[in-house]
């Protein structure tokens, strides 16, 4: 969605974008998917083409199992345009880690005198496995070596990748955020106004999170917080904005049903609004009154930028890859422990304290004014394919 909100700006800086994409999730489609006979295409076929903000966008039809299988027919069709004349780039972009298996495909976009650039944009896992840390970390030193340029969004993400890749051409470039999209309620009138448009309780105290339904993102914390402050604050109500990851992953299935028996065990499971992937997101960030993220790993989240823009005060945990590019602590946002009593005791306090709220949600949005305008990120990554 990052990447998605920069092609108008691309498009203003004079780069020319074809983007490579597909799904194999039914669930995942869209009516243009249909209308396109996706179901009949067989695997690597065109399902649709279009245009977005000047971007020619290419829909791929992606085998069903195998995250490997996938990104070999996304290459190959990268390898196909970089082979022919009228379509060669200069660049291209990847913006999904690539596994060790396709090594060969990017050898072969390099071998045509190509530049490959990737966008490093989540803290790495360490595997607790001795060999099987060492093998991934080998595994990454090879497909790096590869990448012209590794763009990192934070000097954290920087640091961490030098400790194994000391070689590593890398570029902090800080996410950009469309600071006039993601603005402030005007005054109590829009938001309420906003809130009756959504069909939300006007008079309602809501705490949003936006991520994906899954135990890295922290939903199960926030629910079980949510349920301990409803009992005292009973028009206390969640908005939780994201894929229903444990709806349709079977490993899933007791978070699912833990969450559910919290929330029903509650009596107030009417609170809790899963609204999966909406559009529109920056209106249900203007009717909210905190934005809450306990989640573990992260590179730079445009969520929590995102609220920070809307004139949220936020609460975070201390995830893996939280870098000072964020901010600071108690400034703006407040830093709970990655639990359900801490991450509860940070909303009260917010909630009850108009002063501390108005503050962090002053802080926040100037930052991110200051250090984040989408324009100023995507002006440093053109600037970047022209070198």
């Amino acid at each position: 969605m990052r990447f998605y909100r920069y092609l108008p700006y691309l498009y203003e800086n004079s780069v020319d974008v074809t983007v490579i994409c597909g799904t194999p999730k039914l669930k995942k489609f869209t009516e243009d998917d249909h209308q396109a006979e996706w179901l009949s295409a067989k695997d690597g076929e065109l399902v649709s083409e279009l245009e977005i903000s000047k971007a020619r966008i290419l829909k791929y039809k992606l085998p069903g199992k195998g995250a490997k299988a996938r990104t070999k027919v996304l290459l190959n069709k990268a390898i196909e345009l970089c082979g022919a004349p009228n379509s060669k780039p200069d660049v291209v972009h990847i913006i999904s880690p690539m596994p060790y298996g396709v090594i060969g495909e990017l050898r072969q976009i390099k071998a045509l005198g190509i530049k490959l650039i990737y966008s490093h944009t989540i803290a790495r896992k360490v595997s607790n496995n001795l060999f099987t840390g060492r093998l991934k970390k080998w595994k990454t030193k090879k497909i790096i070596k590869l990448y012209e340029t590794v763009i990192v969004q934070s000097e954290s993400m920087k640091e961490s990748i030098l400790e194994t890749n000391p070689d590593a051409n890398l570029c902090v470039i800080m996410n950009g955020v469309d600071t006039d999209r993601f603005s402030p309620v005007s005054d109590e009138s829009e938001k309420q106004s906003l809130r009756k448009e959504l069909n939300l309780p006007v008079k309602a105290k809501f705490i949003t999170l936006i991520g994906a339904v899954h135990p890295r993102k922290g939903t199960d914390i926030l629910i079980k917080a949510w349920a301990s402050l409803v009992i005292q604050k009973p028009d206390l109500h969640l908005l939780i904005i994201g894929p229903r990851y444990d709806q349709t992953r079977k490993e899933l299935k007791e978070f699912s049903a833990t969450m559910d028996e919290i929330t029903r065990g509650s009596g107030k499971h009417k609170n809790v609004h899963f609204l999966g992937q909406i559009e529109g997101i920056e209106k249900y960030l203007k009717v909210s009154d905190i934005f809450v993220f306990p989640s573990a790993r992260e590179g730079m989240p445009n969520a929590v930028l995102e609220a920070m823009s809307a004139g949220l005060p936020v609460v975070l945990t201390p995830f893996i890859g939280l870098s000072k590019e964020l901010g600071t602590n108690n400034k703006e946002y407040l830093l709970a422990e990655r639990s359900p009593d801490s991450v509860a005791d940070k909303i009260n306090l917010v909630l009850e304290d108009n002063d501390l709220s108005q503050t962090l949600a002053n802080n926040a949005r100037d930052w991110v004014v200051e250090k984040m305008d989408v324009a100023t990120s995507v002006k440093l990554h053109a600037q970047l394919y022209s070198e």
